[in-house]
């Protein structure tokens, strides 16, 4: 046991008698923890797990972040919700529920997108943890990880398996190291939906399209007469077409909701891993490795055998995020520069313009790009310090730029 814990005078006689059964464990620092930082991108089945155990074991300051708000269907897996208000944010909710659980700490919560988050909070944290659905939400995570040079310690769910990837910056592979291939998908092409189905799975948008078409809404999976109307229309076109068997109720609601399928025994054992994973990492960057060397590997989890696989994913060097070609620049800008001064500017460092394309400065805006005026200036570009642009019509390839603002 480690006396400076049981002593020490940077802890409160609250936080003393609190952690007291963790002070004894070999190795302990519990100032390392109070002395943390952690940004949570997505309070969900994951998140709240997540989110529940730092605050337990002491973590410092914990950010919050997520879009969503609170439906009841988050009820059997989230904790964090019970007794909260239906519609109400999840960030702040659960970053009430959490302060009541651990007063010695603090807690923010952010109903908002990644996108909109203020750059300076990956700044400052410690560990950047995903507990997101979306992949379009973790390639943004990974890109600020990246340019911050933070650990990433993401996981996720689906059905009875799950699996948890720590990326390194410039030692592991980021999400953008290995993309996949593209392949052929199912979704609504117009060709598809207009013509003859060319899979099973079409009739089912047909039929909703059809649904669309009558009554000027979309469908609601949680409404039984709607997905009536669904089946019934799909399996005439399953029958006409030959793609046998008939739509069952339960399927037409799995492929036209987009909630991942869930449960929380598989959530809690993602989220526990990816919560000692952070913990061993707050100490790893302090030099403390008596809790262990963090992972590398991604690993996956089948609850339906109990068994873990771990996979090495080595770092891709022509990586366009983390690779060893990757430009970025880093550039002092007052609110009222117009951003024309940022080309001027990388003129001026050696860059070469493009004679056949002009150039064209985006941010990333929630599932989409942004583009940006360049006879505007920061403020009108709703920029913000520490932004990042991705700038292109340059001979030398894409620039990757980090605004600072004057104060």
């Amino acid at each position: 046991m480690e006396e400076s814990n049981f002593f020490s005078k940077d802890l409160t006689e609250s936080e003393r008698q609190l952690y007291d059964r963790q002070f004894r464990l070999k190795g302990w620092d519990q100032r390392i923890l109070k002395n943390a930082r952690v940004l949570i991108a997505g309070v969900g089945g994951l998140g709240c797990e997540i989110a529940k155990n730092l605050t337990m074991l002491g973590v410092g300051h914990i950010d919050l972040v997520d879009l969503d708000v609170i439906e009841h269907s988050n009820l059997n897996r989230q904790m964090l919700f019970i007794n909260a208000d239906i519609a109400k944010p999840k960030a702040i909710a659960a970053a009430e529920m959490l302060q009541k659980i651990n007063p010695n700490i603090t807690l923010k919560g952010y109903h908002t997108s990644l996108e909109n988050l203020p750059p300076i909070l990956f700044k400052k944290a410690d560990v950047i943890v995903g507990g997101l659905d979306s992949m379009n939400a973790r390639v943004n995570l990974n890109l600020q990880a990246i340019r911050f040079n933070k650990p990433l310690v993401d996981g996720g769910v689906n059905g009875y398996h799950g699996h948890i990837y720590t990326i390194f910056p410039f030692e592991n592979a980021c999400y953008e190291c290995h993309p996949t291939s593209s392949t052929e998908s199912d979704e609504m092409a117009a060709c598809t939906v207009v013509g003859i189905p060319r899979k099973r799975v079409h009739c089912l948008f047909k039929a909703t399209m059809a649904y669309e078409e009558k009554f000027a809404k979309d469908p609601d999976p949680q409404n039984y007469e709607d997905i009536k109307f669904l089946k019934s229309f799909a399996n005439k076109l399953v029958d006409k077409y030959g793609f046998k068997p008939d739509f069952t109720v339960k399927e037409v609601i799995n492929i036209i909701d987009h909630h991942e399928p869930g449960i929380i025994t598989i959530n809690a054992v993602i989220a526990s891993i990816q919560s000692q994973e952070i913990l061993k990492i707050l100490n790893y960057l302090k030099g403390n490795t008596a809790l262990g060397i963090p992972s590398k590997e991604y690993i996956i989890y089948n609850g339906m055998t109990e068994r873990f696989y771990h996979l090495e994913k080595p770092r891709n060097p022509e990586c366009f995020q983390c690779g060893k070609n990757v430009l970025r620049e880093e550039f002092y800008l007052r609110k009222d520069q117009n951003l024309e001064c940022i080309i001027n500017a990388l003129k001026m460092k050696g860059y070469h313009l493009d004679e056949e394309m002009e150039p064209i400065l985006t941010v990333p805006d929630f599932d989409s790009l942004r583009e940006l005026d360049l006879e505007k200036n920061a403020k009108e570009n709703k920029i913000r310090s520490l932004s990042l642009i991705t700038l292109s019509g340059f001979q030398e390839g894409e620039i990757y730029v980090t605004i600072r603002l004057f104060k």
